[in-house]
């Protein structure tokens, strides 16, 4: 009789499914996720409040990436990515342009027809923000009420978000707390322009 049954998904986290034989030994105390790599206990302790922040950090990053991509749309037509932007933060502009070329060279990577890849979905948090700083003028207080209080709860974000994404091993539960708070604050002024 083959011994199939015995795997089962156990979860479905940023990593893709896990599956795990059902044995204790295989699970780190209290997580559920499978040992991939033999790190101590304590490190992956992590993965579960990771599962925790990813949600909000995802809409989060993707609602200012859609509200700055449809109201700076309105200010300055559909082009303006490459009109104003380039010349404005040609940084950002370079970083998105060297994102593009390489999902040329791997398209199966983030193949999915969900939605339109605009070259605004290929830019990070922190340059999110600085479109936001750079177009202050016409984003304030449309978007936000002023600049000090997005920048503030930005940098709370940024700082846990980083400590997440760079696998930083001492996150807390209570730092994924108050990034949480903190996104549903700018989530509040997002969800009246989307």
């Amino acid at each position: 009789m083959l011994r199939l049954q015995r795997y089962v998904p156990v979860q479905l986290n940023l990593f893709g499914m896990h599956v795990c034989g059902g044995r204790k030994d295989q699970m780190s105390r209290g997580n559920s996720s499978r040992r991939i790599v033999k790190i101590p206990d304590a490190y992956l302790e992590v993965l579960d409040l990771g599962n925790m922040l990813f949600p909000a950090l995802y809409q989060l990053e993707n609602g200012l990436r859609l509200v700055i991509q449809n109201y700076i749309t309105t200010c300055y037509g559909s082009n303006w990515w490459d009109v104003s932007l380039k010349k404005n933060l040609p940084d950002i502009w370079i970083y998105s342009y060297q994102q593009q070329k390489r999902h040329a060279a791997m398209p199966w990577i983030g193949a999915s027809s969900r939605v339109q890849v605009l070259p605004i979905h290929l830019v990070t948090l922190g340059h999110l923000e600085e479109i936001i700083k750079k177009y202050r003028s016409d984003c304030i207080p449309q978007l936000f009420p002023t600049i000090e209080f997005f920048l503030g709860h930005m940098e709370v974000v940024k700082r846990v978000r980083n400590l997440y994404t760079h696998m930083f091993p001492c996150i807390t539960k209570s730092d994924c707390i108050l990034a949480k708070r903190e996104i549903r604050t700018l989530a509040s002024h997002i969800n009246t322009r989307i």
